[in-house]
C-alpha cells in the first residue's frame, strides 16, 4: 500500500505510513550532494554558497544516504525550520531528493553494467539523476521555459557525462505524462525512453515543486 501525502505548507509535505506514523518531506531545489569521503560538517554552508544555492535567511540541513555514501546538503527557510522543530520528537524529516536517490540506488544495486538516467520533472524545472549500480554519478537541477530548453540541458549533460543517446536508458518520472511534448521531442534524440511506474517509486507524482 502506498503512503498518502498532504501538502502542509510551501515546501513541506507529510507522508502517512500505515505502520510507522508520519514523516515529513522537504522539497526544494536548494540542495547538493557531497561524497562522504569529501564531506566536512564545518563546511556545509559553503557547499551551497559556492553553487549559489543559499539564501541569506535560511537553515542548512543534511541527510546521509548510506547506500550511496553521499550527503545531501540543503537549505530551508527559518519559518520551515521552526515548523519542523515543533513536530513530535519521533517525527523525522528528509529532503525529497534524498528519498528519491536512496530508492533509485536500491533499484539499481545489482545493475552495475550500465548507467541509467532519471529525469524528475517538476514545474519548469527538472532534476537529472544518473546512477550506475550503487554509485550516484550525477545530480543537478535545471530550470527551463520551453521544451527546447529542456532538450538542450539534457543533451548537454549527457555529452559531458560521455553517455550515448543511442544506448543509455532515460527514465521519466514526476509531473509528466507519456503524451507530453517534452517526451515527444526527447524521443527524437534519445532511443531508449522509459517511465518509472508508480508502484516502483513512492515519490512518483507525489511530490510537487515548491
Amino acid at each position: 500500500m502506498l503512503p498518502t501525502a498532504e501538502k502542509m505548507n510551501e515546501n513541506v509535505l507529510t507522508i502517512q505510513h500505515p505502520l510507522d506514523g508520519f514523516s515529513y518531506v522537504v522539497n526544494n531545489d536548494r540542495h547538493t550532494f557531497v561524497p562522504a569521503a569529501l564531506y566536512q560538517e564545518k563546511n556545509k554552508e559553503k557547499y551551497l554558497e559556492i553553487l549559489g544555492l543559499s539564501k541569506k535567511k535560511g537553515v542548512v540541513c543534511v541527510d546521509y544516504i548510506s547506500n550511496a555514501k553521499v550527503y545531501n546538503v540543503y537549505q530551508i527557510s527559518e519559518k520551515t525550520f521552526q515548523y519542523l522543530n515543533k513536530l513530535p520528537e519521533k517525527a523525522a524529516f528528509r529532503h525529497a531528493s534524498s528519498l528519491l536517490v536512496e530508492d533509485l540506488i536500491k533499484q539499481n544495486s545489482e545493475r552495475t553494467g550500465e548507467a541509467r538516467v532519471y529525469l524528475n520533472i517538476k514545474d519548469q524545472s527538472f532534476e537529472m539523476i544518473v546512477i550506475k549500480g550503487t554509485n550516484l554519478l550525477f545530480d543537478n537541477t535545471f530550470r527551463f521555459k520551453t521544451k527546447e530548453d529542456f532538450l538542450y540541458f539534457l543533451l548537454f549533460a549527457l555529452e559531458q557525462l560521455h553517455l550515448e543517446t543511442e544506448s543509455v536508458p532515460v527514465y521519466f518520472l514526476g509531473m509528466i505524462t507519456e503524451d507530453s511534448k517534452l517526451v515527444e521531442l526527447t524521443s527524437r534524440y534519445i532511443r531508449d525512453i522509459r517511465f518509472l511506474r508508480k508502484e516502483n517509486n513512492i515519490l512518483f507524482n507525489l511530490i510537487k515543486c515548491e
